[in-house]
């Protein structure tokens, strides 16, 4: 495609790169360090976040400078391993300047489907939204598919196939503008096709799930999860603190083995956590509609996307409300539904545990949004344990690292 390049200067594009990595985080695109943001400087060269950092911390100097023709860079920093994404939009479109990958929440519901585009009536995105096919993240698969779709659509975004999105525009504006308006679409696709199915007006998450779950969508039917209360915690020298999750000032100081009057039974839950699993140390429920909805089921969630492989690993299992079975089914996962209350959600972080949860509820509305439009087709197993693997043996750690 022909067009007039423009060049821009580098400490202004390093600051815009900068300002919309926060900007990911703040408007929940992403989740801890997944996605990534770049910005064009001229013709044979874009900046772009650097691998595995925490965009709340970043400086100019971890800005890397990439060569759009083959993705080299050089220095000490490694720039995001989805480069070659970037690189092939800006060498597709003369007139693009500004890219932001994100791991959003609908346009991923939408890629774990059989859909292999969406269409979109109104808005900056008016038109035919492609699925690209999936392939590992972070390979050069993934930006050759990528750039397979980019040759077929004028559009300004694309859904990447258990993956995410990638978005971008003339400038920063546009390109969120672009995310925004791509999570709203891929809302209301998933919300028509539960309407023309159900004739229910509202489609509500709990009301979409239950339809899913449970094969049932009269709004008066809808199961109520459990009430609570419910504490996160974080572990102790020789315990716990309970912290309630509805009020952070609410704390509960459990010591292993010793019980009082006032400590609440759900401490046995997270005790048998810590327990059996040493590297927890913190855990933090996901009671959202679709996660409790699974949590009601006997089944097990598998990754439709690839971060769920990552971070959680290649299953979350739902258990029995009772401690033993809890801490059992956790296993090597990061998550485990508890029967009819939601999920736990460990890790050896509290950032950690954030994360999972946010990713496990995005795969709990993947699986939602699949069976509704098709049939569920998780990842392949041996390539869930893969990316399981390479996130906690490099991924994690440099991120622990970055955070510090």
């Amino acid at each position: 495609m022909s067009g007039a390049y423009v060049t821009f200067n580098v400490e202004e594009a390093t600051k815009r790169v900068i300002a919309a990595g926060i900007r990911l985080v703040e408007t929940g695109l992403i989740a801890r360090t997944w996605g990534n943001v770049s910005h064009r400087i001229n013709r044979e060269q874009f900046v772009i976040t650097p691998s595995g950092r925490d965009y709340r911390s970043l400086t100019p100097e971890d800005v890397v400078t990439v060569q759009i023709a083959d993705g080299t860079y050089s220095g000490i920093i490694k720039p995001s391993s989805e480069r070659g994404v970037h690189a092939a939009v800006y060498r597709q479109f003369p007139d693009v300047n500004f890219v932001i990958h994100t791991h959003q929440t609908e346009a991923s519901v939408i890629s774990a489907s059989e859909l292999d585009s969406i269409d979109i009536i109104e808005g900056p995105l008016a038109g035919k939204v492609l699925c690209g096919a999936y392939a590992l993240p972070s390979t050069k698969k993934l930006a050759r598919n990528v750039a397979a779709s980019l040759e077929n659509t004028n559009n300004r975004a694309i859904i990447m196939k258990n993956h995410g999105a990638v978005c971008y525009g003339v400038d920063d504006e546009e390109a969120f503008s672009v995310a925004l308006a791509l999570e709203s679409a891929c809302q209301r696709f998933v919300a028509d096709v539960y309407r023309q199915i159900s004739g229910d007006s509202h489609a509500e998450p709990a009301a979409i799930s239950q339809l899913v779950l449970e094969g049932n969508y009269r709004q008066d039917a809808l199961v109520r999860t459990e009430e609570g209360p419910f504490y996160n915690s974080r572990r102790t020298e020789d315990g716990f603190v309970l912290v309630s999750s509805s009020s952070r000032d609410e704390e509960i100081v459990v010591k292993f083995g010793e019980r009082s009057v006032n400590t609440p039974e759900e401490a046995l839950l997270h005790e048998a956590i810590y327990k059996k699993h040493q590297h927890v140390h913190y855990m933090t429920w996901n009671r959202s509609p679709e996660v409790a909805a699974f949590s009601r089921t006997s089944l097990k969630l598998k990754p439709l996307l690839d971060d769920f492989a990552q971070l959680i690993g290649t299953s979350a299992r739902v258990a029995e409300a009772d401690p033993r079975s809890v801490a059992a089914a956790l296993g090597r996962s990061s998550a485990v539904f508890v029967r009819g209350q939601g999920a736990l959600c460990c890790s050896g972080t509290e950032d950690d545990a954030a994360a999972i949860s946010m990713v496990l509820d995005k795969n709990c509305k993947a699986y939602v949004g699949a069976s509704l439009l098709g049939s569920v087709k998780p990842l392949h197993y041996w390539e869930s344990l893969l990316m399981r693997f390479v996130y906690l043996n490099q991924y994690s750690k440099q991120a622990s690292r970055s955070s510090r």
